[in-house]
């Protein structure tokens, strides 16, 4: 019986397809074997896909980066981090005001270093990123092909599912981000583990969460999944490790490296401050957590992320448990953004729809004409919302602004203000000069480090503005405080190297004034 079960109950039979004489091609006379050509059309077409998308999203990442369309958060944090690391500096990053592993746990630019010491930049970062995520839609091939008994063409029409999708659009726009990252190893473990593939599964699902702390959630339920389908050492093994990782990287090593704790808890105010107390909050107060989750922002969340898979994925709870932690925290958190579908914490909750779409779909199609007839559906549904939503050239808001199609004259004079400063300067630049100058000790989002803006957990420690020699600002982009604030700092201690189409660059020639006094004279 294909259902999810049977599947599931720990009893699932190994099947093997067997062809259907006459019908040479057909999904059903193509049972998996490793001796499957290289060059057969399913093959190829699934390599297409993944090429296409890949070139696709480089060339457009590229572009917007090249435009000036990237910004200190959060590629320039990344960058710089990476960066220091590289050179075996202290890894402070200076966008953020926070060491780069009290930010998150992302052991996995330890593996990026030493193409930094080759002049890897911001380039390769949204480069990497984009291939990791294309990669994905293999994972998604494997795992549909052996849940649909060899049916290779409905699982590339699954993988096309996943390209498509407007939020896995909208992670490669959204610059660059760990937990992007993390999606097609966490794919690849998922198939592994499905078909017993303990190598490969170790391999994926370490690579997975050294990505990010968060990870280790989605592991953890991927152990449960595989102790309630009979491999109870493994599964146990799995989650434990998951479990302790997450504890260790949380408590320990995140507060150890920013000295103020796990400040990620203070972001659930309605329902406390700690794991133990939201946990409690959730489960004791049932009305106050229906009344949250019931909210217009988050209703409208649910249908963003379910719409482009038909809500198909709601047949396979199980499998759906994978994306649940990271569900429930954006759902719970007061941090709005955790709710945009286009924003990276979308990411796992992305991850475990996807597997438990494949899943109801192998457990909803009994036979080939309901399951092609699922997938249809699905793809049906993944291309008009990626019309609707997306961010790729078939999209309705693609030449709306969210990637600098067109040229700006003004970005000549950026190119020339971010030449003009010094390689290594200190410097406290605008948003959008940042992710060009992080590859420095100290760089800065201008008003820092004068004003405390969005810097450390609380504003604790504020780098002292006498270190910084340069200032290079987009004056067009300033509100008003932060333009007193440059006409004070240019009469005392600056002087203007450029000035031109309201870029200005600024370098020091006085010493520095009481940065309390100039950031209080600038209504900071």
């Amino acid at each position: 019986m294909g259902d999810e079960t049977a599947s599931e109950s720990g009893e699932d039979p190994e099947v093997t397809p067997v062809p259907e004489a006459g019908l040479p091609g057909s999904d059903q006379t193509e049972p998996r074997s490793p001796g499957e050509s290289a060059f057969d059309p399913v093959r190829l077409t699934l390599l297409a896909m993944v090429v296409a998308w890949s070139v696709l999203f480089i060339l457009l990442t590229s572009l917007r980066h090249d435009r000036f369309g990237t910004f200190g958060f959060d590629l320039g944090i990344y960058d710089q981090g990476i960066w220091l690391t590289s050179r075996l500096h202290d890894p402070f990053v200076t966008v953020r005001g926070i060491d780069l592993y009290g930010h998150h746990f992302n052991v996995v630019f330890l593996l990026f270093a030493p193409f930094y010491w080759l002049g890897a930049g911001p380039h390769f970062l949204l480069a990497v990123q984009v291939v990791a995520q294309a990669s994905g839609a293999v994972a998604v091939y494997l795992l549909a092909r052996d849940r649909f008994d060899g049916a290779r063409w409905l699982a590339v029409a699954m993988a096309a599912v996943l390209l498509l999708n407007p939020t896995y659009q909208y992670l490669a726009w959204e610059f660059f981000h760990p937990d992007a990252l993390s999606i097609a190893p966490l794919l690849f473990a998922y198939w592994a583990a499905r078909e017993k593939r303990w190598g490969w599964f170790a391999v994926a699902g370490s690579l997975a969460i050294i990505c990010k702390e968060d990870v280790a959630l989605a592991l953890f339920v991927i152990g449960a999944l595989v102790w309630f389908r009979g491999d109870r050492r493994i599964g146990a093994l799995v989650a434990g490790l998951s479990a302790a990782w997450f504890m260790l990287a949380t408590r320990v090593f995140i507060p150890a490296f920013n000295g103020i704790g796990p400040f990620y808890d203070s972001f659930f105010g309605e329902f406390g401050d700690g794991p133990g107390e939201v946990v409690k909050n959730v489960l004791t107060r049932p009305g106050q957590v229906w009344e949250t989750a019931t909210r217009q922002d988050r209703t409208s969340y649910y249908w963003r992320m379910g719409a482009p898979f038909a809500f198909v994925f709601l047949a396979a709870p199980r499998a759906l448990l994978v994306g649940a932690p990271m569900f429930a925290v954006n759902v719970l958190t007061s941090f709005p953004y955790a709710r945009d579908p286009r924003f990276h914490y979308a990411s796992l909750v992305l991850v475990g729809i996807t597997v438990a779409t494949v899943e109801a779909i192998a457990a909803l199609g009994r036979d080939s004409a309901t399951r092609g007839f699922l997938v249809g559906v699905v793809l049906a549904a993944s291309l008009a919302t990626s019309i609707l939503w997306g961010a790729a050239p078939w999209s309705v808001d693609y030449d709306r602004g969210i990637w600098p199609l067109r040229t700006d004259a003004r970005n000549e004079v950026k190119a020339e203000a971010v030449d003009l400063i010094p390689t290594r300067a200190p410097t406290s630049a605008i948003y959008n000069l940042v992710p060009h100058l992080t590859h420095r000790d100290r760089i800065y989002e201008f008003p820092v480090p004068w004003c405390n803006v969005n810097w450390g957990v609380r504003g604790e420690n504020l780098d002292d503005p006498a270190g910084v020699e340069w200032i290079a600002v987009d004056v067009n982009l300033l509100g008003a405080a932060d333009r007193r604030l440059l006409d004070d700092l240019l009469e005392r201690e600056f002087e203007v190297r450029l000035d031109s189409e309201g870029i200005l660059v600024a370098e020091r020639v006085s010493p520095t004034g009481d940065p309390a006094v100039a950031c209080l004279s600038a209504g900071g």
